[in-house]
């Protein structure tokens, strides 16, 4: 192809995702689904992304929380959406994928139904227990297990990273299933529960304030603010669940129109502002390609598939 013959090409793409942008903009409202309540980590993050996205747009997006069936009312109802860039989802990656293996009566397979167009950010995420548990860090909560298997808990509401650990270490734990992070926090704070994965978000003030203590980081470095806690691959080395969130867009989204979105979601991922507040909401800036986001959750969803099988967790 010579270059003039390319350089059309581009600009004819470039033309039919705008033009695709541009038949709805009369229409619908755009809107960027978060499928949890207000005020959780994810809404203060797809809050903060979707007017940074909005900005590069040109046009307003507007937040709507479509919580329920943990994350599976908004997936659904993003999944059976126009696909012309008008209605996008901001999400849990992991947790969208978790629910394959986790309910029985899920019908929506995430990489089938919908289609990735950014990982947004990794979130830092924390185990953490009640000041009074016996294990300060979490080489002793391992060796505590594998001395007394099944008797110590985890508060389980969906996530698979304490599964994902205890598989690896080839441990026992006993899974205490809860609606949401919240009452499972709350009742680790009680000591009715010993441990849960948590946002660094959400655990960092009861952190601060001395009401949990925090056993183990996920991800490959130590905290700041916590450099005595270790991390998760420092106490088994093969371990790899990360949480992260992404951008999805209903399936048959064309790939101009894919492409545009993508390109306007890394401009606004690029600025330090939005890369600061996101830092200090615990999570770090760490954007992918469409192409690169799929290869990304197909990886971490046959990861998920091996923990589901060895954690033995059934479908609820």
């Amino acid at each position: 192809m010579d270059r003039r013959a390319f350089s059309t090409g581009l600009v004819a793409g470039a033309a039919l995702a705008a033009a695709g942008m541009a038949r709805a903009q009369g229409g619908r409202q755009p809107t960027m689904v978060v499928p949890y309540t207000p005020g959780g980590s994810t809404d203060i993050l797809g809050r903060l992304f979707t007017d940074a996205f909005s900005a590069k747009a040109g046009e307003k997006y507007i937040v709507e929380n479509r919580p329920g069936a943990s994350s599976m009312l908004g997936s659904a109802y993003v999944s059976s959406s126009p696909p012309d860039g008008r209605t996008l989802m901001y999400t849990y990656g992991n947790l969208m994928l978790n629910q394959e293996f986790l309910m029985k009566e899920n019908r929506l397979l995430p990489l089938r139904d919908l289609v990735p167009v950014t990982r947004t950010c990794i979130i830092q995420a924390v185990i953490v227990a009640a000041p009074s548990f016996p294990a300060n860090n979490l080489r002793q909560l391992l060796e505590m297990a594998r001395k007394n298997p099944g008797k110590h808990t985890y508060a389980y509401y969906g996530d698979l990273g304490i599964a994902s650990v205890a598989a690896e270490a080839d441990v026992q734990l006993l899974r205490v299933p809860y609606k949401g992070g919240v009452p499972g926090m709350t009742d680790v704070m009680a000591g009715t529960v010993d441990i849960i994965t948590s946002s660094l978000a959400q655990a960092q003030p009861m952190l601060k304030a001395g009401k949990l203590k925090a056993l183990a980081v996920y991800g490959d470095e130590r905290l700041h603010e916590w450099p005595d806690v270790p991390t998760v691959k420092e106490v088994l080395p093969n371990f790899r669940a990360l949480d992260y969130q992404v951008v999805m867009a209903p399936k048959g989204t064309q790939g101009a129109v894919l492409a545009q979105l993508a390109q306007r979601a890394k401009a606004a991922l690029a600025g330090a502002e939005i890369r600061q507040a996101f830092l200090e909401r615990g999570a770090i800036v760490a954007p992918m390609s469409p192409e690169e986001t799929l290869a990304f959750m197909e990886s971490d969803r046959a990861q998920l598939a091996k923990v589901v099988k060895a954690a033995k967790i059934l479908p609820e």
